[in-house]
């Protein structure tokens, strides 16, 4: 199931390169529908409670679903496995990727308009596997093999940006990937170093004992060299014991510290938060409408996703030492980027420094370790994975005709396009937070958290009001944008455009459901689905550090 899922993308991707010019759309449409379709059958496993629990993890820490396991690179001191599975935490963003691209490629379908058009095929072959690399990154369980799609995400979003971008192209996607990348650098050092030192974890012990190897913490296996398998690094004792331990060091610093800010650079560029952010602006406003959706809804989340696969699982007693730093870069990443949309004339741009505000409360939802904290992290995560996308389309249709982004000259839209009007009305106060919209769930969940944590940290009610003072500052910039381009008398140098077609309504219409949807029902949709992982993450961090 999950083969098929993370690789339908890449057969889509080579039909595109030998049908006939006129249907490469089609074909790429095709195959992103198919791959959403596919991508849905993973429901009723965790709808019905998990009615395919391969692997058990130890210490009740939770079930995986719909596991592929086989040895990929043999040698003669390791072994890098094909190891595939999803849990409460990637199943939901699995959803969220193949919904957003499914819309972004049909948001792709007129091509000419958005000035791409050029390279059709290579257009939709890179966007393909774009998907797959994102798909594989939510569920694979080895590093290496992580490791492997975070960078296959990497080079389509280069080109995507680069050859299909606005004028300032080559300079935004070159900014990306060298962030991306010196992020990457960090992260491949730690996967050398935890494997190495798993493996000496496991040596250590079998001198110690004089077993031929050390049990498997979730499987009945014996371990008798290093490994990638992230769960296994996260469940087995001995592992734990030894990364956590002050004897084990890198470069004369304790390791896990180490390796935990390694990896917290990386997953932060991502994200992105304050002071790592400065290239998504120009990434946004550079990219094609369609690429911002996906980098806005799904490459994001990337993340916020490896916090919670790698960083707090693994390196618990890290995660509690830097909480508090966590928590102000959070909160200073609330409030800066709203501060920054609020000074935005461009629109697209303002859109982008909304990302950086909102994923701020993702990074301090985590920090304060709290329930409500974890859960509100993880929705504002799916909940700006379907706002932000929506927004940044809403950007794009008005681009389309008015071919420019200057919020000043725009005025009175919902009088020239109704239908847009309202939709634009959904999406915006989704992002502002409004209750009954998904953006409140999220924000609300974390904010609660983050006041939960104050008999664990004595800075927490400080910062769940300056969270909560963030929401203010959404609320100023949005409806300060809303009154510029929406409201106010008719322009005439808009009067004739046509209102939203029947395919940007086709898009628009499933995120403004989605949206309110999350808002009235978030158990039934998001929480029924994540909170039993997530608290199990939870109590294996808590149990840790205690």
């Amino acid at each position: 199931m999950l083969s098929l899922i993370v690789f339908l993308p890449v057969l889509g991707a080579l039909l595109c390169l030998v049908v006939p010019k006129p249907h490469v759309r089609t074909v790429a449409v095709l195959a992103a529908g198919a791959t959403l379709v596919v991508s849905l059958f993973l429901v009723p496993t965790f709808l019905h409670g998990g009615s395919n629990p391969a692997d058990v993890f130890g210490n009740g820490y939770g079930k995986l679903h719909h596991v592929e396991r086989a040895a990929w690179i043999q040698g003669d001191e390791f072994t890098i496995e094909y190891f595939l599975g999803v849990d409460g935490v990637g199943f939901p963003l699995v959803i969220l990727t193949t919904v957003i691209s499914f819309l972004a490629c049909l948001a792709s379908w007129n091509f000419d308009t958005w000035k791409i058009n050029r390279g059709v095929r290579a257009y939709f072959s890179l966007f393909l596997l774009l998907e797959t690399g994102m798909l594989g990154v939510f569920v694979s369980l080895d590093f290496f093999l992580f490791y492997v799609f975070w960078e296959v995400m990497l080079l389509p979003m280069y080109f995507l940006i680069g050859v299909w971008g606005g004028p300032r192209r080559e300079y935004a996607a070159i900014k990306f990937f060298l962030f991306t990348l010196a992020g990457s650098v960090l992260m491949l050092v730690a996967l050398v170093a935890m494997y190495l030192q798993s493996g000496a974890a496991i040596h250590e012990a079998m001198e110690a004992t004089s077993q031929p190897g050390v049990a498997s913490a979730y499987r009945d296996a014996t371990l008798t060299g290093g490994t990638f398998d992230l769960i296994e690094m996260a469940v087995n004792p001995v592992i734990q014991k030894h990364f956590a331990s002050g004897l084990t060091r890198f470069l004369d610093f304790r390791f896990a510290p180490v390796m935990f800010i390694f990896l917290f650079i990386g997953f932060a560029i991502k994200l992105p938060i304050v002071p790592l952010h400065t290239w998504l602006p120009d990434a946004h406003v550079e990219a094609p409408t369609p690429i911002s959706m996906i980098l806005a809804g799904v490459l994001l989340k990337m993340g916020g996703y490896g916090f919670l696969r790698l960083c707090y699982p693994i390196f618990p007693t890290a995660a509690k030492e830097f909480a508090l730093l966590l928590a102000v870069i959070g909160v200073v990443s609330i409030l800066y980027g709203a501060l920054c949309a609020m000074a935005q004339t461009d629109f697209k741009k303002l859109v982008a420094y909304s990302s950086v505000s909102h994923m701020g409360y993702v990074l301090l939802g985590l920090a304060v370790l709290t329930k409500s904290g974890f859960g509100g992290a993880m929705f504002q995560m799916l909940a700006h994975g379907v706002s932000s996308p929506m927004c940044f389309f809403l950007v794009g249709v008005i681009y389309e005709r008015a071919h420019h982004r200057e919020i000043n000259r725009f005025g009175g839209l919902w009088l020239t396009m109704p239908k847009y009007g309202t939709m634009a009305t959904i999406g915006f106060f989704a992002s502002l937070g409004l209750p009954a919209l998904c953006g409140f769930i999220g924000e609300f969940w974390v904010v609660m958290g983050t006041f939960e944590a104050r008999s664990m940290f004595t800075w927490a009610p400080v910062a769940a009001v300056l969270a909560a003072a963030g929401v203010i500052l959404t609320a100023g910039y949005i409806l300060w944008l809303i009154r510029r381009v929406y409201l106010g008398p008719e322009r005439d140098e808009y009067r004739g455009y046509s209102d939203a077609s029947a395919r940007e309504m086709g898009i628009m219409i499933p995120m403004a459901i989605l949206a309110i949807v999350m808002g009235i029902l978030p158990m039934q949709t998001v929480f029924n689905y994540t909170t039993g992982t997530l608290n199990n993450v939870l109590k294996h961090v808590v149990a840790m550090v205690s």
